[in-house]
């Protein structure tokens, strides 16, 4: 019994090493595509000074943001691990875009296995922060290499 509980824990931790890596390799991966023009789809209110649709769950954040980088330049946060509960699509995670940031963050997590896009957010604003994510559906347990993949409109 005791065996299967350390079975179990090693298994949790490979989840968690998996999903780190995965992060950690789309930092390093991640695709900038500055757009001039502002996608308005989606069910959040448009910014009356952008014209964008923010994503009604980005708000105000406690994650700690970098120092204020050159106006050319865009800060991109890292995602060390992300550990979630298996078989809910409910998780408590922090997609940040950093303040002074000159564009807008849209988040989308993808299953590097299957292609599958299993979150996508509305544009959220610099300075703010998703931290309620509810996923297309709930992964099983065990380890799913991802992919968060973020694309910007200036």
């Amino acid at each position: 019994m005791n065996s299967t509980k350390k079975n179990n824990e090693k298994k949790k931790m490979i989840v968690i090493v998996a999903l780190a890596a995965a992060v950690v390799t789309l930092a390093i991966i991640l695709g900038i595509t500055l757009s001039k023009s502002p996608i308005n789809s989606g069910t959040g209110p448009p910014d009356t000074n952008s014209g964008f649709v923010i994503d009604p769950n980005a708000g105000d954040g406690s994650v700690p943001t970098q120092a204020p980088q050159k106006a050319e330049s865009i800060q991109i946060p890292g995602y060390p691990s992300i550990t979630i509960a298996a078989n809910t699509p409910n998780v408590t995670m922090a997609l940040l875009n950093p303040e002074g940031n000159p564009c807008y963050f849209k988040f989308e997590i993808v299953l590097k296995d299957t292609d599958e896009t299993i979150y996508e957010s509305q544009f959220v604003p610099p300075g703010k922060t998703i931290t309620d994510v509810t996923l297309t559906r709930g992964l099983s347990e065990g380890e799913h290499p991802a992919t968060i993949k973020i694309s910007t409109v200036a």
